[in-house]
């Protein structure tokens, strides 16, 4: 007699446990996912009447220098300024911090060809140059006035945190060099290192004299964006402070631009006749926002210059025209000083009231990614930060309670009076336990509630600027859960004296 066959599938009942597991994670990210933006655009669109106070329109003396982290970005933030500027009988000029020749899509699309190497990324960026040229020229800025500095391309964040000395430069991973293979390039000595790139930008500042500076902003998302901000600021305050050109240095008014935040600009696509305003998130934080109101005709010679990035625009239409709206916004943020305390002001765990009295160094837009949105241990809201005798006393509050399962990363780059500073910044990558801890290099730290506070001895900010004392420190902070960025500030810097 045959034995009886048997099936090998699973039975029923697991096969639809299992489809239930497979599908409980799809509906939970789709579900969070959609409250995410449905939420979003619902506050943008109660926002959408928001004034702000109008910006200084710009008169004949005006000399306006825009930095730009990639060719594009100057004219997406800075379109209708530049027209502005001109019409009013001023002066423009544009410096491009890099070619924007790490655009792997761009340059797949323009290879016509998924096999690239070193050479195709140098032939992108010459045509992004050339765009620059076009795309300027129809808002009537001429061709001198359009400078490259040529530094990589994702890489400008990298020479202010690791690569600031010209003996350790760093090399493009795009193009595997470590100085600027273009022809058209302002200084081709020059290596990738933030000490050179510091010293090409106080070139031009100084060749051109500006009235007005605008570069993008420290909580730009784009890393090259943010470094930017770090790179310019720290620029046009070492050279206010010196004796030798605070004479016209002192008269520069430093306005920041955004590009990339989020979610925004929303909604995308081509709306001229609708206001481009700061993200809701970030209107009532540390940053005063002015706004530009264009005319329709600038509006539209504005969209007709984006249009003319050819390569960014067969890939983000939607996204580079929604910058071509009626308004314009800058912003500036507020002068800090490093807080100096009397002995014993902060005990080590001291209750959370004894910050209170303290201006915070940062303040960061909250839940406007999704990421952010899901993890708020992750998500910064803000910063706080004093010295006691040799101690430098940091807060950071995130939306929701501090978690080990979040690395908290902080960086700190102090200035000597003459711009002495370490060859890397300093960085503290904590992950607390929620009990008091203590790392290596003695900074300890503590979770209470929503806000992590650490200890760093003041020497390891000091000691590598050789007997110098620091009046200046640059900080930053970074939220790492898995291997994978959660949120990040930009630099900001307070004064230490």
């Amino acid at each position: 007699m045959p034995g009886r066959r048997t099936s090998s599938r699973p039975p029923l009942f697991v096969l639809r446990w299992l489809l239930v597991g497979l599908s409980l994670p799809c509906v939970y990210f789709g579900g969070a996912g959609a409250s995410f933006f449905w939420r979003q655009r619902a506050a943008y669109a109660s926002a959408a009447s928001v004034r702000l106070p109008a910006l200084p329109a710009p008169g004949p003396h005006e000399r306006l220098l825009v930095f730009a982290p990639h060719c594009d970005d100057e004219t997406l933030g800075c379109g209708g300024l530049m027209q502005q500027t001109l019409e009013a009988g001023g002066a423009v000029r544009t410096v491009m911090l890099t070619n924007g020749d790490g655009f792997r899509s761009a340059v797949v699309r323009q290879a016509r060809t998924l096999r690239i190497g070193p050479q195709d990324y140098i032939r992108f960026a010459a045509l992004r140059q050339d765009e620059s040229h076009t795309a300027l020229a129809g808002l009537g800025v001429t061709s001198k006035d359009v400078l490259f500095l040529g530094y990589p391309d994702r890489g400008l964040a990298a020479l202010w945190n690791d690569h600031w000395s010209p003996n350790e430069p760093y090399a493009s991973v795009f193009t595997g060099r470590d100085r600027s293979p273009y022809a058209d390039t302002f200084d081709r000595s020059a290596r990738y290192c933030g000490q050179d790139l510091l010293a090409d930008i106080k070139s031009t500042l100084r060749a051109f004299r500006p009235t007005l500076v605008t570069v993008t902003h420290p909580s730009d998302d784009h890393s090259d964006h943010a470094a930017a901000a770090a790179f310019v600021t720290r620029a046009v305050s070492e050279l206010q402070s010196d004796p030798k050109e605070a004479g016209w240095a002192s008269q520069i008014r430093l306005r920041y631009y955004l590009v990339h935040r989020g979610d925004w600009p929303l909604p995308q696509g081509m709306h001229p006749d609708a206001p481009l305003l700061p993200p809701v998130e970030m209107r009532n934080l540390d940053t005063r926002w002015e706004l530009l109101t264009l005319t329709p005709r600038q509006t539209e010679r504005k969209a007709r210059s984006i249009a003319l990035y050819t390569s960014q625009i067969e890939i983000a239409h939607e996204f580079l025209s929604a910058f071509a709206r009626r308004t314009e916004f800058f912003g500036t943020l507020p002068e800090m000083r490093l807080p100096v305390l009397e002995r014993g002001a902060i005990a080590p765990g001291a209750d959370l009231l004894t910050w209170a009295k303290l201006p915070p160094v940062l303040l960061d837009p909250a839940r406007d990614t999704v990421l952010r949105d899901m993890q708020g241990g992750g998500d910064i809201r803000s910063l706080y930060a004093c010295r006691e005798g040799e101690t430098l006393h940091l807060r950071l509050d995130t939306r929701q309670p501090i978690s080990g399962r979040f690395v908290y990363q902080f960086r700190l780059r102090a200035f000597g009076p003459n711009g002495e500073t370490a060859a890397s910044s300093f960085h503290i990558a904590l992950q607390p336990d929620r009990e008091t801890s203590a790392s290596p290099q003695g900074v300890r730290c503590s979770a209470q509630g929503r806000s992590l506070i650490a200890e760093v001895p003041w020497s390891l900010l000091s000691h590598p600027l050789a007997g110098a004392e620091v009046r200046t420190l640059a900080i930053g902070v970074t939220t790492i859960l898995s291997g994978a960025e959660v949120d990040r500030t930009g630099e900001r810097f307070l004064q230490c004296r």
